[in-house]
């Protein structure tokens, strides 16, 4: 073996960054409306005005400053204009003019070209088709002028980001319907062990049903990749070694494996990778995970994930899922919050762990956090009442109830 072994955390970040970025991902062009969570593949520029013309902001009367008059009256002075007709926010054959008239305007209407302030229409009296007022309105006030909001040519998304709801309403309001994204990573996932029946199936004496499948496939769907599940491998080297041939000629981007890397007799995927494919390394000094395996099979990135529920899920949280944010050029680094540990905990090695958390926030407005009971990495309980992973790094040991601690929010894996 000419491989690295039980590396730390960093260095498995590391030789994973820098295998995937040799990788790349291709572009395609889709409708808007199916393109939450996906990643941008290019800066989108404002291909017009928005808006396109001078508007209201509000309702009112759109009136040239130099036409007003002044009427005495018993009340005192007040300015007086005759009413035109509506302006609304409608298709209009031709922009309208002010002249003498106060034109009124509806929020989001088209401004008649001369107008140079507007009037709301709280602060008039309309009496025998003319509007009363005392109040000279500022120039321009309540004016939405031309590219106010959006200029033709700017930057509005920058690459790299992933569309958000938000983004499709403001590619809308530039007459977009389609957008150019990154392709979805593809993956092929299957598990592996002759002890895994599926659910419905008959649960025989030593057998135990597979928890991984669909829940690391949905996993893999929210974090953006496109699945395809391949039957359960049995724990026969040839046939390891039949089905890694068969997905060396094929075109995806992860091969991702669940169980047969650890040290048992019947784990061959290993020595398969490293006859077939390349170890870029195996065994990783956290906890949950130690056995994952990483490297490479044919033109396809290789992750050999643990067999166990939560080593396998926390392993793709933190591997896998760093490895799909450089493949899409984005930042590699989690969002990481700091919370306050309600209880006691101890840590008997020096590893770095993943406990499974649930946070919320305190009467204090601070965020708190208590460990979802036992750890066992085949306690899958522990994962479901979760929301958070806290992170130990290799130091921690003793922690008392009000330590502050980094957890890591199960949200941001998700798209």
């Amino acid at each position: 073996m000419s491989y690295p072994l039980a590396i730390n955390h960093s260095q498995a970040i590391k030789l994973i960054a820098a295998q995937v970025s040799a990788f790349a991902l291709g572009t395609e062009v889709i409708n808007i409306n199916n393109a939450t969570g996906r990643i941008l593949a290019e800066d989108l520029l404002a291909t017009r005005n928005v808006p396109e013309h001078d508007s209201s902001r509000m309702d009112g009367y759109a009136i040239n400053l130099a036409a007003l008059q002044m009427l005495d009256a018993d009340v005192g002075a007040e300015y007086v204009l005759e009413l035109g007709s509506a302006v609304h926010a409608a298709a209009q054959n031709e922009r309208v003019s002010c002249g003498q008239l106060a034109i009124p305007v509806m929020t989001g209407a088209v401004l008649p070209q001369d107008a140079d302030a507007i009037i709301i229409k709280e602060q008039v009296c309309i009496d025998n088709n003319k509007i009363h007022f005392n109040q000279l309105p500022k120039k321009h006030q309540y004016f939405r002028t031309a590219g106010a909001d959006i200029q033709a040519g700017q930057v509005v998304i920058k690459a790299e980001q992933q569309i958000s709801m938000a983004h499709l309403g403001l590619m809308a309001s530039l007459g977009l319907t389609t957008v150019t994204v990154t392709k979805q990573p593809r993956v092929a996932l299957m598990m592996s062990g002759d002890e895994l029946v599926q659910p419905g199936e008959v649960n025989q004496l030593g057998q135990t049903y597979d928890a991984n499948s669909g829940m690391l496939k949905q996993l893999l769907i929210s974090m953006g990749c496109e699945v395809e599940s391949f039957a359960t491998i049995a724990d026969r080297e040839s046939l390891v070694q039949a089905r890694f041939e068969q997905l060396k000629q094929m075109n995806f981007d992860f091969i991702i494996t669940v169980g047969g890397v650890s040290m048992g007799d019947k784990d061959w995927i290993p020595q398969v990778l490293n006859e077939l494919g390349e170890v870029v390394f195996h065994k990783v000094r956290v906890k949950p995970g130690f056995p994952l395996l990483f490297g490479q099979l044919g033109k396809s990135l290789f992750f050999g994930l643990p067999g166990n529920p939560v080593s396998a899920y926390t392993t793709l949280c933190q591997y896998v899922f760093s490895a799909i944010k450089v493949l899409n050029q984005q930042a590699i680094h989690k969002q990481v919050w700091r919370a306050d540990l309600l209880h006691d905990w101890h840590k008997s090695h020096f590893r770095r762990e993943y406990l499974r958390g649930f946070f919320d926030v305190g009467g204090d407005g601070h965020i708190q956090v208590r460990v979802c009971g036992k750890q066992q990495s085949s306690r899958i309980e522990s994962l479901a009442e979760a929301n958070c992973f806290i992170v130990l790094d290799e130091a921690h040991n003793e922690l008392k109830v009000g330590d502050r601690v980094n957890i890591q929010p199960f949200s941001q894996f998700k798209v």
